[in-house]
Parts: C-alpha cells; sequence; structure tokens
C-alpha cells in the first residue's frame, strides 16, 4: 500500500463503516452511500464529504525511523482529517424527515460503537487506543456549520460532522547510515 493513499483510504474505511451500518435495515444498497462534496452529491443519499485537512500538532515526530540495516526514514506527517456527513434523500415527504432521523442516530451509534479505524488495513475497530485513527465527533456552533455548507442557492441540511486522525503520511525521504561494527575500548591506569 502506497503511503500517500492515506487520506483516501481513511474516507473509504469511514464508508465501509456507514454501509455496515445502514445496509440494508435503513438504505437498500450500498451504492447511496459515497465521498462527494454537497454541491456535487449525484444520487447518493448519504454523502461524506471531506472539507479540511490540517497538520496534527499534538504530535510531533522528530526522530528518524530504521529502515533496514543501512537506511533511516524522515519523520513522518500526521494530519486530522474533518468531513461532513450530510443526507440528500429522495423518498416520499412524508417519511423523509422521520428516515433522516434514524439515519442520523444510526451513523452516531455506528461511529460511537466503532470509534476508530486500525491503520494498517482502515476496517472499522471499536478500540479507539493505541495507533487507530480515532472518529470523532466535533462540536461546532452553527455558524461554523453554515460556514462548511457552501452550496450557493440551497438552504442548510443538518449534517454530522467529525475528524478523524491521527492519519499518518510517512516521508519517502531515506537517510544511508553506518551502522557501529566494532568498538574499541582503551583503559588507563595508574600504577601504585
Amino acid at each position: 500500500m502506497s503511503d500517500y493513499t492515506k487520506i483516501a483510504d481513511t474516507g473509504e474505511g469511514m464508508l465501509m463503516l456507514l454501509k455496515e451500518a445502514l445496509i440494508p435495515e435503513l438504505l437498500n444498497s450500498p451504492d447511496q452511500i459515497g465521498l462527494c462534496s454537497p454541491e456535487d452529491h449525484g444520487d447518493y443519499a448519504v454523502g461524506v464529504w471531506l472539507y479540511d485537512v490540517r497538520e496534527d500538532t499534538s504530535i510531533q515526530a522528530h526522530e528518524m525511523r530504521d529502515i533496514g540495516r543501512d537506511a533511516q526514514r524522515y519523520p513522518s506527517t500526521y494530519v486530522r482529517l474533518y468531513y461532513m456527513i450530510t443526507l440528500y434523500l429522495q423518498s416520499d415527504l412524508k417519511y423523509r424527515a422521520v428516515q433522516e432521523h434514524q439515519i442520523l442516530g444510526r451513523i452516531i451509534q455506528a461511529f460511537r460503537d466503532k470509534a476508530a479505524l486500525d491503520p494498517d488495513n482502515f476496517t472499522p475497530t471499536g478500540e479507539p487506543g493505541g495507533a487507530n485513527i480515532r472518529i470523532q465527533m466535533q462540536d461546532m456552533e452553527m455558524e461554523e456549520k453554515v460556514r462548511v455548507w457552501t452550496v450557493p442557492n440551497a438552504a442548510y441540511k443538518a449534517s454530522l460532522f467529525y475528524t478523524a486522525g491521527p492519519v499518518e503520511i510517512q516521508s519517502t525521504r531515506k537517510k544511508s547510515v553506518k551502522r557501529v561494527q566494532e568498538i574499541s575500548y582503551r583503559f588507563s591506569g595508574k600504577d601504585a
């Protein structure tokens, strides 16, 4: 797996979790859930939009990592991903609000129960500790939410906002090193 794909892999992991949670009980097909912007959601009933990527400053990687006997890799960059999850249901108006509320509740429940992604295979896990990518709901004011919602001439739709991180992006820079192969000790003592 190429390391530069980890942002895309995180998005796919979130989709996997949503599909597990919503199909077939609340939605008919996994094709109804996808990555998209609110402006261009096509036929999706549930759209997941990556609207921001920021360096995770809580992790400061400064140490080189060994990648074999004769090389080291420069420190990784860690990022936090910001997602907006919006519903675009096309169901009958009489039932749409109730269905949307059920889906929103199930999404919140799913992200609470499986609050992390395994960084090796990006599958959902209930273990938020260790090196896992944690998924957390954001506490945002309404003004911030409306600012993120950037669809001109469209009313804001109730959306869920989550962060995922830390996501490690490894450096491609490497440094050759020589290992210590021999140590010579010399002692000098005083004659009494």
